[in-house]
């Protein structure tokens, strides 16, 4: 857009950086940029670029799904060992303050059992924009040798995380990424991709095909709702749509199951 400089969208993003609600995140300039260029590139001027950004943003962020402090949360993990003796609980009560994996809980073990069933028990584990996802891991039962890798942009919720594999889950890492600009370059045996395809489409449409045909992975498992947060209006047929499309002319086969409200979409490479 003209009269918009670089100027102008950094001090958009060091405004946003500095807000009271999204200065804890600590979100990388680069994904800020990225989504300021896009808003910039579809305004007319200085105050609609600022509108444009912000409800991106919120989209991505998401911030209306959860009622979480991570700095809270950190700090609770690291100074109330009582919390290992049943980790499940623990896990239980945070993914209930998040409106994607609240509703998952009712279905964790069928949820982790055909995963399970489908993908055996890989050596390494991508969780692309994880969100909450990995403190379903104590209902997966990985036997083999494992490296789970968990990516989000979301500063605050990363340390959290770490700080809870730390203690809990050796064998994970959280790592603050933006995955679209920054697709993971680990191989791995395969990627989990939950309910963020359909966020991913509104930043960048056709966003999900890009960052297949990116990833080091022989197999993704991708999952999506069913319906609505309201439990209103049914998805499936969008949801599928959307997959199907993004694998349109690539080399992955496609497998789909529901589990509870989730649609799990098993993506494999090199198959047709």
């Amino acid at each position: 857009m003209k009269n918009i400089t670089d100027s102008d969208l950094h001090a958009l993003v060091a405004a946003v950086r500095s807000s009271k609600k999204y200065r804890d995140m600590n979100l990388p300039v680069d994904f800020l940029i990225d989504l300021a260029a896009q808003a910039a590139s579809n305004a007319q001027n200085l105050a609609e670029v600022k509108t444009i950004f912000r409800k991106s943003l919120h989209n991505v962020i998401a911030p209306y799904l959860e009622t979480i402090n991570y700095t809270d949360e950190t700090s609770r993990l690291q100074t109330t060992p009582e919390i290992s003796a049943d980790i499940r609980d623990y896990c239980r009560q945070i993914m209930q303050k998040h409106a994607l994996t609240r509703e998952r809980i009712p279905c964790l073990e069928d949820f982790a059992a055909w995963i399970i069933e489908e993908i055996g028990q890989p050596e390494t584990i991508l969780d692309l924009a994880c969100a909450l996802d990995p403190l379903c891991l104590p209902w997966f039962d990985f036997t083999a040798p494992l490296s789970f890798l968990a990516y989000d942009v979301n500063g605050a919720r990363v340390k959290y995380l770490q700080t809870l594999f730390d203690l809990h889950f050796p064998f994970a890492d959280a790592i603050q990424q933006d995955i679209f600009l920054h697709p993971p370059q680990q191989a791995a045996d395969c990627a989990f991709f939950f309910k963020e395809a359909h966020r991913l489409e509104k930043r960048q449409p056709g966003g999900t095909a890009l960052l297949l045909q990116q990833l080091r992975v022989d197999v993704v498992v991708l999952s999506l709702p069913a319906t609505d947060l309201a439990k209103h209006h049914s998805l499936e047929s969008y949801h599928s749509t959307l997959v199907e499309k993004a694998i349109e002319g690539q080399a992955w086969s496609l497998k789909k199951e529901t589990v509870g409200g989730e649609l799990l979409f098993f993506l494999r490479k090199g198959e047709r």
